[in-house]
Order: structure tokens, then C-alpha cells, then sequence
């Protein structure tokens, strides 16, 4: 089965139980659209355990280009003020106090190599997938966000998958929004959005996984 989740922003326990729940095997694969670190402590574990398993494919995200913009060797002036007013303070000092440098390099690496969008086709359906939305340069593709939502196909003929814009903001624009609600996957004629605000403080907060063979959708 092939699986898509976005943003857990260091909820290792949610990730683990998801992991569980949709009893995620060799033989699956996920594709996992980026922001996995920031906010909550535990995000350099979500994102090693993403690394172990290479049926695991990232795309960048804005938080984890920020951790590159800090630490790597064309590093950008003023960018580590911008990761640590962005939820970024916990996974610093992770970086810094508890990772060894070799460790610390492999991570860094990793995220370098990573793409920035995917194009995948599953049961004859072609999907594109970012982190923030479709763009015509990287910092657009991480950064961007649909707003307001789309009201006719982003990309003719593909589906467009984001993450980095809690559905929340999405789901206002919908009949009988409740804002109390849990959070839920977010969809749009050839588009569809998966944040449901992990890492934030809000109880609606969720994390969501959706599969891509028949659209089933998975919460924790």
C-alpha cells in the first residue's frame, strides 16, 4: 500500500501509534511531505527513524530547510533567528547538546539531498506532491501556501498533495465549518491538504495519513 502523511513537528508518540495503526510493513511505502522537526521536542527522532527506513521517501520542508539554513555551510545571515521564532529553539539545542557531529552532519546531508516536490502515479492517478504548494522555484515550493483554496485543478490532469497550511484554515471555507471539530484532511477539485496541525497546541490537532490506493483516510 502506498501511504502519504505531512507535519508531525516532533509528535514522535503520534507518528509511532500511525506507524501502528495503519501497520505500516516492509512491503508498503510512505511518502512523507516534510516538516517532521520543531515545536515539540522529539522531531530529530522522527526524522532519524524516517531516515532508517527506505521505504520512507521526504520531501523538504520549510522547517527542515530552515535547520539547514543554520547550521550548514552556506548557512543565510540572520537564519537561525528565523528557525527559533519558528518553533525551531527544542530541535537546536538537540542538534547542538545531543547529537554527535558525525550524526549531526549525516542528518544534515540527508536534508540537503532531499527533493523538493514528487510526481508519483498510483492506480493510474498522478499525483504531485510538496510541502507548501506548487511553485516556479524551491523557496515557492516549501513556503507557498493555497489561499485561498483552489476552485478548479491546480495542475490539469494531477492531483496536488501539500502539507505546511493546517487544514483549519482550509476547512473555513467550507458549508458547516465547526471550529471546534478535530482537524481533517482537506480537499479541493485536484487538490488536497494533510496538515492537521500536529505540533500545535490545539486539542483539534491531528495527525493524518491518507492512502493513496483508495483514498482511506487514517487519524491519530
Amino acid at each position: 500500500m502506498i501511504y502519504c502523511m505531512s507535519d508531525i513537528h516532533g509528535e514522535l508518540d503520534r507518528w509511532n501509534e500511525m506507524l501502528e495503526l495503519i501497520q505500516f510493513s516492509d512491503t508498503d511505502t510512505l511518502y512523507f511531505l516534510g516538516d517532521a522537526i520543531d515545536r515539540k521536542s522529539h522531531g530529530i527522532e522522527v526524522l532519524q527513524d524516517i531516515m532508517r527506513r527506505p521505504n520512507v521517501h521526504m520531501i523538504l520542508g520549510n522547517h527542515e530547510q530552515m535547520m539547514l539554513d543554520s547550521f550548514w555551510s552556506n548557512n543565510t545571515y540572520d537564519a537561525r533567528r528565523l528557525w527559533k521564532n519558528n518553533g525551531g529553539g527544542s530541535t537546536y539545542k538537540t542538534m547542538v547538546y545531543r547529537i554527535p557531529i558525525e550524526e549531526r552532519l549525516r542528518i544534515l546531508r540527508f536534508i540537503q539531498e532531499l527533493p523538493d516536490h514528487l510526481e508519483i502515479e498510483v492506480n493510474g492517478r498522478i499525483f504531485y506532491l510538496v510541502h507548501g504548494y506548487i511553485g516556479e522555484n524551491r523557496h515557492e515550493r516549501i513556503w507557498g501556501r493555497p489561499e485561498p483554496p483552489p476552485k478548479e485543478a491546480p495542475i490539469p490532469g494531477k492531483t496536488v498533495i501539500v502539507g505546511h497550511t493546517p487544514t483549519y484554515y482550509m476547512n473555513q471555507y467550507s458549508a458547516g465549518f465547526d471550529e471546534a471539530a478535530a482537524l481533517k484532511i482537506f480537499y479541493a477539485p485536484g487538490f488536497i491538504d494533510l496538515d492537521c496541525g500536529c505540533g500545535n497546541q490545539a486539542n483539534q490537532r491531528r495527525l493524518a495519513c491518507l492512502r493513496l490506493d483508495d483514498m482511506m483516510e487514517f487519524y491519530i
